[in-house]
Order: structure tokens, then sequence, then C-alpha cells
């Protein structure tokens, strides 16, 4: 009889699931590649953010569930600011494909920066338990 392998962390389940993300919406930049003028109707103002949103999701999910798994049972706020942040981070792109306008309008630039902190304070915070641990305090 097999064993059930053990269940991940939430934090890896989030990271993996950011990643899956980051594959899907490649479909949506590989049509912004192929055919802009036609996404132009859909009110994508900014190709170009259609990319780094991709890429954002692709990069922090993967980095996310990383962490997830080299540094297991890390603080819960170390865990939830990684996991906020890394969504909210790349998500912050999107609204910029059809609104460029709003990158200095403090509605879009005080939530960012939050998802900044969060992000921040969530790598930081892998990095320091990683550290501890790894000088056995």
């Amino acid at each position: 009889m097999s064993r059930r392998p053990a269940a991940p962390s939430a934090l890896v389940v989030s990271g993996l699931t950011e990643l899956a993300a980051g594959a899907l919406s490649g479909w949506v930049y590989t049509a912004v590649k192929r055919d802009p003028k036609s996404l132009r109707g859909l009110g994508v103002r900014a190709p170009h953010r259609i990319r780094q949103w991709h890429l954002d999701l692709a990069m922090l999910g993967g980095f996310t569930a990383i962490c997830g798994i080299a540094v297991p049972d890390a603080p819960r706020l170390t865990t939830a600011a990684l996991a906020v942040g890394a969504w909210t981070n790349a998500f912050a792109f999107l609204p910029l494909a059809f609104r460029p306008d709003l990158e200095d309008r403090p509605i879009y630039a005080a939530p960012v920066a939050a998802s900044f902190v969060a992000t921040s304070i969530g790598f930081c915070g892998i990095a320091r338990t990683a550290y501890l641990r790894y000088r056995g305090a």
C-alpha cells in the first residue's frame, strides 16, 4: 500500500497557481503580439503592460512556490505577505494595459506601494527565516 504524499503548503499552492496563471496569460500575450489592433478594440491601450503582467505572474509565482518549498513552515505573516504581494504585484500591470494614465494617480499608486511593501516583507521574511534556521537560532 502506498503512502499519500504530504500536502503542499498554502504558499506553495498559491505560487504554483500563480505560475499556472502566468502560463495561461501567455495566450493573451500571444494575441497582443500577433494582432494588437484587435485588442485595441477591446480597450487595450498599452500592450507592453500585458507582457509585464504575463512575466510577473510567471516569475513571482515560481519564486513564491520555491520559497514555500525551500523554507517550509515560515511565519504566517511572512507567507501571507508574500502570497498577497506576489499576486497583487503581478496584477498591478493589467489595469495599465487599459488605462496607462492611472500610473501617476494616487488611487493606483497607493495600492501598488502597499503591494511592494507586502512583497518585500514576504521575500525578506523568507530570507530571514532561512538564515535563522541555517544559523540554528
